[in-house]
């Protein structure tokens, strides 16, 4: 039985859906001539259909012979992995711009919170900004101020020595306090709430 020709119009099809890009070596026109190749060679019962059909150098489809593949690779499509591209760099500069503003704000509250403690503290000097950042790592910026507010009128009225870290260690235990303090209010709030 004489073999069925792959047709004009196939041929186009597959090479369309391929991106004229054989799909075995990655080779395109005018460099070389494409083919469609059977993935499950004729000879071996493959049909000539597109689904059983692959863009293929003459070269490459030359090596093959009428021997089985197997299951071919798609070769990515260059236009979606220029949106994948394009959407991850979207991303990124999203991310730097909220990063940015985030780290603006950040300082915004440090510089404020040196000016409360200033005032309050009557002292020529500030928490470090590293404290005062971890403090608002770990509580919210609320807490953060109220405990710089008890603690800086403690070392003003000189209740806490301005020397030494002891101011340091009641400003996290202070913050911490009223976290929880915070927290269990909260919740009592909610619990009154449901009855």
């Amino acid at each position: 039985m004489p073999r069925k020709s792959t047709g004009k119009r196939l041929r186009f099809e597959v090479f369309k859906r391929d991106h004229f890009t054989c799909q075995y070596c990655g080779a395109q026109p005018p460099a070389i001539v494409l083919v469609a190749d059977h993935i499950d060679p004729v000879a071996a019962g493959g049909e000539t259909t597109i689904e059983n059909l692959i863009t293929a150098c003459e070269p490459c489809n030359q090596g093959k012979a009428d021997r089985s593949l197997g299951h071919r690779a798609i070769r990515p499509d260059a236009d979606l992995l220029y949106l994948q591209t394009q959407q991850e760099i979207a991303e990124l500069r999203r991310y730097q711009l909220a990063k940015a503003q985030r780290d603006a704000e950040l300082a915004q509250v440090v510089e404020r919170l040196h000016e409360d403690w200033l005032y309050l503290s009557g002292q020529d000097w500030t928490p470090s900004d590293a404290t005062v950042r971890q403090l608002l790592a770990r509580y919210s910026p609320e807490v953060v101020e109220r405990a710089i507010e008890d603690v800086a009128i403690k070392v003003g009225t000189g209740y806490l020595p301005a020397r030494g870290n002891r101011w340091v260690r009641y400003l996290f235990t202070v913050a911490g306090t009223l976290s929880r303090e915070n927290e269990y209010v909260l919740g009592t709030d909610a619990d009154d709430a449901e009855e």
